[in-house]
């Protein structure tokens, strides 16, 4: 059987981590271009059987390329990633008929399933895929409206936010995030409020509050154990914390979930007592 020929066109604004090409390396010959002005001429070139175009947050511009590619080749077998969480952006890659379209992060196995059904698919169409063909209405398929944005950007305070998610539970210091993202505590603090529009304090509150809040659904919880497992030290400086934040005790909102978990009790227990008195 022929070797698969991929070209990956990785379109990533950032690219910190590690490409997915990787999986498919093993059983493919993987060309990769990253200059979304060359792609068409890279598939005259190199007649793959396959395109995979890797995304983190798309654009406008970066689609067009995609959605150009599927026009002047409309055999072409497309597989997409992108981190993007979007149901318009799923929708407009069904309607560009790619062959597959995973979010980030994925299984691996999966993306090597796919590419290894496209092969035996693509065997059959190996002449015709490389080559330009009518164009078709695809183009007239807008790209979502809630995709019109300005490129993203990564922000500069990025890391602070990535160490809550995994340290909010701790003690945290601002000079210790601060030099993760490789600034003194005054400029770290300048531009944590810049970009997200609060002090790193009170978004670290808020955080701890959010998770607080999820795990008083829990019925059988205690407040006490809840506070000291969201990073607060002081279960009455917590209590304090969450009515300033949420505008009631922790005790109360945990009543009032526990109350919203009964709401059908009522309802269940006429049945039992109606089926006890037939």
């Amino acid at each position: 059987m022929d070797t698969l020929k991929v070209l990956w066109v990785d379109l990533r604004l950032i690219r910190e981590e590690v490409s997915f090409d990787r999986y498919l390396s093993k059983d493919c010959t993987i060309s990769h271009i990253r200059d979304a002005g060359e792609v068409v001429r890279e598939i005259h070139e190199r007649a793959p059987v396959l395109l995979c175009f890797e995304y983190d947050y798309p654009d406008v511009s970066s689609l067009s390329v995609l959605r150009q590619a599927r026009c002047l080749f409309p055999l072409m077998p497309i597989i997409m990633l992108t981190e993007q969480h979007s149901e318009a952006l799923a929708i407009w890659a069904l309607r560009m008929q790619v062959s597959d379209f995973f979010v980030k992060p994925l299984q691996p196995q999966n993306l090597k399933t796919s590419a290894a059904t496209i092969l035996k698919q693509a065997s059959l169409q190996k002449d015709t895929m490389a080559y330009p063909s009518q164009q078709s209405n695809i183009s007239s398929n807008l790209i979502p409206m809630e995709l019109r944005v300005q490129p993203y950007q990564k922000k500069k305070t990025h890391p602070a936010q990535s160490f809550i998610e995994t340290h909010y539970h701790e003690k945290i210091y601002e000079e210790e995030v601060a030099q993760l993202c490789g600034m003194n505590v005054s400029t770290f603090s300048r531009s944590f409020k810049k970009e997200h529009g609060t002090t790193f304090r009170n978004y670290l509150i808020d955080y701890r509050i959010n998770k607080a809040k999820e795990l008083l659904k829990n019925p059988i919880a205690m407040v006490t154990d809840i506070a000291y497992t969201v990073g607060f030290q002081d279960p009455s400086y917590f209590a304090r914390t969450f009515r300033r934040f949420v505008g009631m005790s922790p005790s109360r909102y945990h009543e009032d979930q526990k109350n919203s978990i009964k709401i059908e009790e009522p309802e269940a227990v006429s049945i039992i007592n109606n089926s006890h008195n037939k």
